[in-house]
């Protein structure tokens, strides 16, 4: 990885110069009005805060000038349709800018585009069917129950984050690879993943500015921890491919990585082939990136929801106790009991509502078009961001957008307004493929959670405030854990 870290570094003054330049043109003719100088300071600062204050000053389409890119950011839900939706074959994710690309993701689902995304995709469908997707609530409520034995065994503060990140760590790790992550092996993957990750999640404007090959601390540091947990990933793929070669592959119960070996491109239009080693490398990459951290982040918001709403707490845990039974250590929830855990699911859907983990989207115009009815024009390399965190919380097309309301989404619609306006998962041939998995992860482990303990603010302390990076994580999300009783 030092080689590649080093690479195009002749280029950097070449490249900040034709930044510097564009930045300094005037806008495009038809492009979105927007604020009249670049926004990269402001926007890499805390990009939470600018996206909100740009919607207030300039509206839902927003032309601007990010580190010399044109970028248009989109809070309106007819845009975002048509953009992830009605023209997706027009915006693809090749050039976004605020999303550079990166050696973690590789060019898996999260990042490629055209047919390779495409034959990706029909390969990687099979293992996120609903039947595949249900045998993995074995694993997360093993590791659900792990967490509330020992880590939340008795009161005390708990870093809420990091401990949902240590959670969804080792589902995703078992979910992918099973029984083959295991001890040292287990914390050599999970070290590295959690120091890429930490770089890769705190990568956003300043990764156009500094791309990840240019030689400073941090990126060797990345690089060196990319490095360690390819050579492990290639490791478990090699391991694999040789139990089948001598007959030991798991027939019972395959994970990811069988499912993905086993899947071939025999589609209409598809080739007949399956993955080589570094398509498998890039798509167990990309779950791990778009399935771990924004689980982790998911689980602590609602916890801080359930935290400052005791009446919802309350019938979160009624309605676990009822659904999986009383016992939180050893009545365990599976695959059939996510379907009756309406509360959990609404829990879960308000929270994405009010704190959606992606809370931007992007992607770059394939050629120039024309947005929001033809009234304005964007250039071929425009990125176009989309916001659903300011879609998620408009009073227009939302009831009292600021309440942690899980009711509303057991009425029909969950009170939307237009198509476009809820998109957590994005939407449209790309909506994350995961999302099953998401769903019923998040909903099993908060009712455990609500089920087991109770979650409270700390005295005297605010809610913990959104940090927005790549991703919207909670920061400082230390709360009071309470286990309602001893069950052992």
């Amino acid at each position: 990885m030092q080689t590649a870290a080093l690479r195009g570094v002749a280029d950097v003054p070449s490249q900040l110069a034709k930044q510097l330049q564009r930045a300094a043109a005037p806008p495009p003719a038809g492009f979105p009005p927007g604020p009249p100088d670049d926004v990269a300071v402001a926007l890499g600062a805390d990009p939470l805060a600018f996206i909100v204050d740009t919607q207030r000053r300039h509206g839902d389409v927003v032309g601007l000038s990010l580190a010399g890119e044109r970028v248009v950011l989109v809070s309106d839900p007819k845009v975002a349709a048509d953009v992830m939706i009605d023209r997706a074959g027009l915006f693809v994710k090749e050039g976004t800018a605020f999303f550079p690309g990166s050696s973690l993701a590789g060019e898996g689902l999260l990042v490629s585009d055209g047919e390779s995304w495409a034959r990706q995709r029909r390969l990687s469908n099979p293992a996120f069917r609903a039947a595949a997707v249900d045998a993995y609530a074995t694993a997360m409520a093993r590791a659900g129950a792990e967490l509330l034995r020992n880590e939340w065994g008795a009161r005390s503060v708990r870093d809420c984050y990091e401990d949902f990140n240590d959670l969804t760590l080792r589902i995703v790790a078992e979910a992918l690879f099973g029984a083959d992550v295991r001890g040292k092996r287990a914390r050599e993957i999970n070290g590295a993943i959690k120091e890429a990750f930490e770089f890769f999640g705190r990568r956003s404007a300043t990764g156009m500015i500094v791309p990840e090959w240019v030689p400073i601390p941090d990126n060797f540091a990345y690089n060196a921890a990319v490095t360690r947990l390819d050579k492990a990933v290639y490791s478990l793929i090699a391991e694999r491919r040789q139990k089948r070669v001598n007959g030991l592959e798991s027939v019972e119960n395959p994970d990811l990585l069988d499912r993905l070996l086993d899947a071939r491109d025999d589609g209409e239009g598809g080739d007949g082939g399956g993955m080589d080693d570094v398509s498998l490398r890039d798509e167990l990459m990309t779950l791990m990136v778009a399935g771990q951290e924004t689980s982790a982040i998911l689980l602590s918001w609602c916890c801080v929801n359930v935290a400052s709403n005791p009446r919802c707490a309350a019938k979160l845990s009624e309605e676990a106790a009822a659904v999986i039974g009383p016992d939180p250590l050893n009545d365990l929830p599976n695959a059939s009991h996510y379907s009756r855990l309406k509360y959990a699911e609404a829990a879960v859907l308000e929270t994405m509502r009010m704190q959606p983990p992606a809370y931007m989207v992007g992607r770059c115009c394939a050629e120039d078009v024309f947005i929001a009815g033809g009234k304005y024009a964007l250039p071929k390399g425009t990125t176009v961001l989309i916001a659903p965190y300011l879609l998620h919380n408009d009073a227009r097309y939302w009831d009292a957008p600021g309440e942690f309301r899980p009711e509303r989404w057991l009425e029909p619609g969950g009170g939307m307004g237009p198509g476009g306006v809820y998109v957590p998962f994005g939407a449209g041939p790309r909506v994350c493929i995961g999302t099953g998995f998401a769903m019923m992860e998040s909903a099993l482990l908060l009712a455990m959670v609500a089920r087991a303990v109770d979650v409270r603010l700390r005295p005297g302390a605010d809610p913990p405030r959104p940090r927005a990076l790549i991703t919207l994580r909670p920061e400082n999300v230390r709360l009071d854990v309470v286990p309602k009783r001893r069950w052992w």
